[in-house]
């Protein structure tokens, strides 16, 4: 590389660093970034910051002081092609004299996968594939599993004890973990579109699963699962944001009517095996365009959806303490053997004052996206610009 140069990675990862910026205000659309640089510095940024509005490229552009005819785009996804809640990328890219797009991965949508690469190219533009693929794929874990199962993406979140504990026998859990902690948790939350909780937590608890601790200009939905009509009236969520409320039961019954006419949504789901259909759920979540859900609790819903192979994430924030009894994080029916134990992958710690935070994936939809991109880039590589920096 010639000195001076900008390096291509390192602009990539700026890039994700961007896109992390919309989290949680992109609903069904994948996170974005973008930046616009010549040969040695960069001109403009951008992100995709809210649903419905501008794209990433766009804003990038749109953000230059200067013309960007004869400069470089770098993008962590594939510019859009198609007409959705904005006009297509690709006709703007091109409008504008971007010279050179750099492309961390191909869009999984079908709608879009290598139809904004191949655009690109007949117009003149040079394309290359395949930047920090690994990084630009995970970002976007959420969105894949949305495009490819329609489904939600399902992040689990506990704090416990070092035995695994997540109350005391009495029920007290105020607090397991610092405040650093449940800072972080909160962001948790603001970078989700649903909170989810079973209605034991929301009777021991009466939480309102808002944000704190943290300035978010955003407030996910609230989601009780109450399959037996327990939940109560003068809960929290009712009282103070029965519109932010999605309450899930198996019964239409008076209890039903009584919180919708509060101004909850009201879900009623088929009770299979004496549980809830936890996936034909998820369709009516995703159908709702709620595209990732962080589920926390008690230990017999987080169990649930381990059971039904939904989990695709966990957050757990282990204590530096014992606690003893039988109020574990994670409950359900379980697994017969260790062999068929869930397996977590991309495992992360970090710490917050003497608290262990413990991030890993329990599904994968970051390999579907490298796969196609390495096709997509295969299919460019004879003749064409498209090809791995």
């Amino acid at each position: 590389m010639e000195k001076g140069l900008l390096n291509p990675l390192e602009v990539m990862q700026e890039c994700v660093q961007l896109a992390l910026i919309g989290k949680g205000y992109t609903k069904t659309n994948p996170c974005v970034g973008a930046i616009v640089a010549r040969e040695n510095r960069i001109i403009s940024r951008g992100w995709h910051e809210a649903y419905g509005q501008a794209h990433a490229e766009v804003n990038a552009i749109d953000n230059s002081p200067e013309p960007v005819e004869g400069a470089d785009l770098y993008v962590t996804l594939e510019p859009c092609s198609h007409h959705g809640k904005t006009p297509p990328c690709v006709e703007k890219i091109v409008q504008s004299g971007i010279k050179r797009v750099f492309i961390g991965v191909v869009d999984p949508n079908p709608v879009n996968a290598g139809k904004g690469v191949e655009y690109l190219k007949q117009h003149g533009v040079e394309v290359y594939i395949g930047y920090m693929e690994e990084l630009c794929a995970s970002i976007i874990e959420d969105f894949t599993k949305y495009i490819y199962t329609k489904m939600p993406y399902y992040n689990v979140k506990a704090a416990q004890s070092l035995d695994g504990k997540i109350a005391s026998v009495t029920g007290d859990s105020k607090w397991i973990t610092s405040q650093s902690s449940r800072a972080y948790s909160h962001y948790l939350r603001a970078v989700s579109d649903a909170v989810l909780v079973g209605v034991g937590t929301v009777q021991a608890d009466d939480p309102e699963l808002n944000i704190r601790h943290i300035r978010a200009n955003t407030d996910p939905f609230k989601i009780v699962l109450d399959p037996n009509g327990r939940m109560t009236t003068d809960r929290k969520l009712i009282k103070n944001s029965a519109d932010k409320l999605i309450y899930v039961t198996s019964n239409n019954n008076e209890k039903a009517n009584i919180i919708r006419d509060m101004g909850a949504k009201v879900i009623v789901v088929d009770y299979i095996d004496k549980k809830l259909d936890l996936k034909a759920l998820s369709l009516k979540f995703a159908e709702m365009d709620i595209m990732n859900i962080m589920v926390e609790g008690g230990g017999d819903t987080i169990g649930s959806f381990f059971d039904a192979g939904l989990v695709d994430k966990v957050n757990f924030f282990i204590a530096p303490m014992i606690i003893g009894g039988c109020r574990t994080s994670v409950a359900g029916i379980g697994v017969e053997s260790i062999a068929k134990s869930h397996k977590l992958t991309e495992v992360q710690t970090r710490q917050f004052e003497g608290d262990l935070l413990y991030t890993a994936n329990v599904s994968d939809y970051r390999t579907p996206v490298l796969e196609l991109t390495e096709r997509i880039r295969g299919c460019c590589a004879c003749g064409c610009s498209a090809h791995k920096g």
